[in-house]
């Protein structure tokens, strides 16, 4: 997952990542997925809107916003990041969370390593 792909849609490749699931329409409705990450080549933290689709064998999610994200590399925290996901939560209204990061982090691995988890 370190190549990264060449696409007509602008990609915004994320490193330092992590996804969470939150009830952004309430609880009694399907959570939403988010990516957080750091964008080096913007040199700024990223929160995804809602991810729409997600392809594990390139790590490429398309968010709600219409916006291509590109999960690089090893999932971690980046301190800038962690603080702007605590700021959309705050701006959401959102006082729960589930971090998914663990599991998507397997999910790519299978793919990345030709099925062996």
């Amino acid at each position: 997952m370190t190549e990264r792909i060449h696409t007509n849609e602008p990609v915004v490749a994320l490193t330092d990542w992590s996804v969470y699931e939150v009830p952004l329409f309430g609880p009694e409705n399907l959570w939403t997925r988010h990516f957080v990450g750091y964008a080096e080549d913007l040199d700024l933290p990223q929160v995804s809107s809602a991810i729409g689709t997600f392809d594990p064998s390139t790590g490429i999610g398309t968010a709600a916003s219409g916006r291509v994200f590109q999960l690089v590399g090893q999932s971690g925290r980046h301190l800038e990041s962690s603080r702007m996901w605590v700021r959309w939560k705050r701006l959401n209204q959102i006082h729960e969370e589930r971090d998914i990061t663990f599991g998507m982090s397997k999910y790519l691995g299978f793919f990345n390593d030709g099925g062996s988890v």
